[in-house]
């Protein structure tokens, strides 16, 4: 029967077999009646007495004594077991909470440190910027990662990069804590440890999801508390009093609304659940009760603020987000695109990493799967496969996008390692510790080029066309001479796009109203400044790289487009990162052709 408490495990006279696929704490159910639960203390490996079930694959033999681990690893290897990743068996809890917290605060003061040392991307500028115009939803992303950004501008009075990315960094953290909850619930503690420890380290996770002000941050955390919430009634069918049980399907569908206040690909998630839910028979015998209804109402209440703005501006966000990685191209598929995709993921993830979290989707799906395989599965293929697609039948994608399900495989990585470490595999702990020691390394490198420059100024007396620097430069030069123009109370600023437009709005504060020329504005055009009404000194502001300056300022100034006519002479600035020249950057004065000024209208698209 179905929620049958297990009968204890015998101590002797019994043949043992591994199940790396059954949870901490499953039940016995009709189908699979010879199955245990682990006790608190063993490994991530139910034991099973005598033969697998029917038409299950027979596990190899687990190593239950840490003593008869093999002997071996030096130096980086010998150091993984210093940490504790080689002996996950016979780790006490305390001692994993231990490491749990090394783990957590560690890596939280690495994101602390990056968040003050690295200038605001121009997404994040972007992001910083038009949160100042208070909406229900933007052009391209729903608005709680705008919200929590615009929440500690307003609340400190600043909009520095410490501050603004501050929420972001605690949800990076908080993702790993709810990551380790879940893996330590299926596989055990030994496997969640590895999990948390190689979130930590993964690229995407640690420097772009993990403080930068990006919805896939809040996406993350959401999305783990939606799991996290339904974790117990889908894998091991015990969580406790039907009360709690509704309890915990309010907390998944008010995550997971939040999660679609996010970012739209939370939908993916949604679906996921479903399919979690009628597939599985935990998942069926739940919709027999009113949480999983609940739960939906509760996430769908989550689209109410994008579809009541969208609405007003003919659905212009759907559109955008659904052209981006469908455009029609001359070649139905892109072969090259998918395999830049792909090698974008294990940049992120580490290669190793993305193979075996791959393999672990594969088996997860998998007639034969157990229920904390198909959990996990069924979370993260759906949105894989689907981004991975999407490149293939489009000549532009990013590889970021299908991030959100890679994390829900961090499970079955740390499952892979903690099996391998209990073998006496000391080469497992070597890698992750390498991984541990470069990743932060490699991470306080890049900051110290983006706020420095340090690597390539002794080669070059000025940033070249290569360097990156540029897209990670706050504009401060127009906070110097510039500034008595440009901010005078009958000034304003021309931009020529959003990313440029996000730098200048950033750099000069929120007193300088901005007026955008035609083209990929994204979310400015909705921002309709009153005082561009009464303003009528205005000025041409653009970056010319160093390799292009000339015909990158005819660019420009074609693109006033008979809009506003110049009227006076320009003037170049420098912007420079610690003594070290970028780019310059333009400032044209211009007025309007049509004395009427050409304020956004909200309405348009």
């Amino acid at each position: 029967m179905t929620g049958m408490p297990c009968p204890d495990i015998p101590t002797s006279g019994a043949r043992w077999e591994s199940r790396p696929d059954v949870g901490q704490g499953a039940s016995c159910d009709a189908g699979d009646a010879d199955w245990h639960g682990m006790p608190e203390g063993m490994s991530s490996h139910t034991m099973v007495p005598g033969r697998p079930a029917p038409g299950r694959r027979r596990a190899r033999k687990a190593v239950t004594d840490s003593s008869t681990m093999r002997e071996g690893g030096q130096g980086l290897a010998t150091a993984g077991k210093a940490l504790g990743f080689s002996t996950g068996q016979s780790m006490l809890p305390a001692s994993v909470a231990g490491k749990v917290a090394v783990l957590t605060v560690a890596f939280l003061v690495l994101r602390l440190v990056l968040a003050a040392v690295i200038p605001l991307s121009i997404d994040e500028a972007y992001a910083v910027v038009v949160s100042r115009s208070h909406s229900l939803s933007y052009f391209d992303h729903p608005p709680l990662g705008f919200a929590l950004a615009r929440l500690m501008a307003d609340t400190f009075g600043c909009e520095c990069r410490f501050v603004v990315r501050l929420p972001y960094v605690i949800l990076g953290s908080l993702s790993g804590l709810l990551l380790f909850d879940l893996t330590r619930r299926a596989y055990g503690p030994s496997a969640a440890l590895w999990a948390l420890a190689w979130y930590s380290v993964a690229p995407f996770f640690l420097i772009s999801a993990g403080h930068f002000v990006v919805p896939d941050g809040p996406l993350n955390f959401f999305l783990l508390a939606s799991a996290w919430a339904v974790a117990p009634m889908l894998i091991d069918e015990g969580a406790g009093t039907p009360r709690r049980v509704l309890l915990r399907w309010v907390v998944a569908g008010t995550a997971l609304g939040l999660a679609l206040m996010s970012k739209y690909q939370a939908g993916l998630f949604g679906i996921s659940a479903l399919l979690l839910l009628v597939s599985t028979r935990a998942g069926r015998a739940q919709l027999a009760t009113p949480g999983p209804w609940i739960a939906g109402a509760l996430a769908a209440l989550g689209l109410v603020p994008v579809v009541l703005w969208n609405m007003e501006h003919g659905w212009i966000s759907f559109a955008f987000q659904s052209s981006r990685g469908l455009e029609a191209e001359q070649h139905l598929l892109h072969p090259g695109n998918l395999a830049l995709t792909l090698l974008g993921q294990v940049a992120y993830l580490l290669p190793g990493t993305w193979l075996v979290m791959m393999a672990g989707m594969w088996r997860g799906i998998a007639p034969d799967a157990g229920r904390a395989d198909r959990f996990f599965a069924l979370l993260s293929a759906l949105p894989v496969v689907f981004f991975d697609l999407a490149a293939l039948f489009s000549a532009h994608s990013l590889p970021h996008w299908p991030m959100s399900g890679f994390l829900f495989a961090f499970p079955f990585l740390g499952r892979w390692c903690a099996d391998r470490s209990e073998r006496g595999l000391a080469w497992v702990s070597g890698f992750l510790v390498a991984a541990i020691i470069a990743i932060p390394l490699l991470a306080i490198g890049f900051a110290l080029q983006a706020s420095t420059a340090a690597f390539t100024r002794p080669f070059f007396d000025r940033a070249q066309s290569f360097d990156v620097n540029w897209q990670h430069v706050d504009w401060t030069a127009l906070r110097g001479e510039a500034q008595a123009d440009l901010g005078g109370p009958d000034s304003y600023v021309v931009a020529s796009n959003w990313m440029q437009g996000a730098r200048i709005a950033l750099a000069l504060g929120p007193g300088v109203p901005m007026e955008m020329l035609p083209g990929d504005i994204r979310h400015f055009q909705f921002m309709n400044d009153i005082r561009l009404n009464t303003r009528s000194r205005g000025f041409l502001v653009g970056a010319l790289r160093f390799d292009d300056e000339a015909s990158a300022e005819a660019w420009l100034r074609a693109g006033l487009d008979g809009r506003f006519v110049v009227t006076g002479e320009a003037r170049h600035v420098t912007q420079r990162l610690a003594g070290f020249p970028v780019f310059d950057i333009l400032i044209l004065p211009v007025a309007r052709s049509d004395p009427e000024p050409r304020a956004a209208d909200p309405h348009k698209r």
